[in-house]
């Protein structure tokens, strides 16, 4: 196993399920990825202004709060520091529904739920090394 595919890359997730969080994070740092977190997508921005520097941010669509994924892309787009920061779609989502509007939104993947254990650390590697996962079959 690459342990170190992901060493030192810091990495925010913006997710509301406790479990899908604690498997994403579990994963990434088993890789040596730095993880940060917004659980409702309300307080995104200044987490990741806190966080910051940030390698990618993986984003859930479907959220709580009479927020989603796109609103809260939307808002880190506006803000300027951002723009050239991958962000990469995690959603259980339709893909026949999400996949359209996640590349006319300009995210850099979409990754399906459940995750796939064993790809998801080289799906996130790729979005950061390449930024983005249009690209590449992975």
């Amino acid at each position: 196993m690459e342990t170190m595919l992901l060493a030192d890359r810091r990495i925010f997730i913006v997710e509301d399920n406790l479990e899908n969080r604690a498997i994403m994070q579990m994963l990434l740092e088993q890789h040596g990825a730095k993880i940060g977190l917004d659980r409702w997508g309300i307080d995104t921005i200044n987490r990741l202004v806190a966080f910051m520097p940030v390698d990618v941010i993986l984003m859930d669509l479907m959220l709580p709060n009479n927020t989603n994924g796109f609103e809260i892309f939307q808002k880190i787009r506006a803000d300027g520091r951002f723009n050239d920061l991958p962000i990469v779609a995690v959603s259980a989502m339709d893909a026949s529904v999400a996949l359209s509007r996640v590349m006319s939104y300009g995210f850099a993947g979409l990754i399906g739920k459940p995750i796939d254990f064993d790809r998801f650390p080289r799906q996130v590697a790729d979005a950061i090394n390449t930024g983005s996962l249009w690209t590449r079959r992975t």
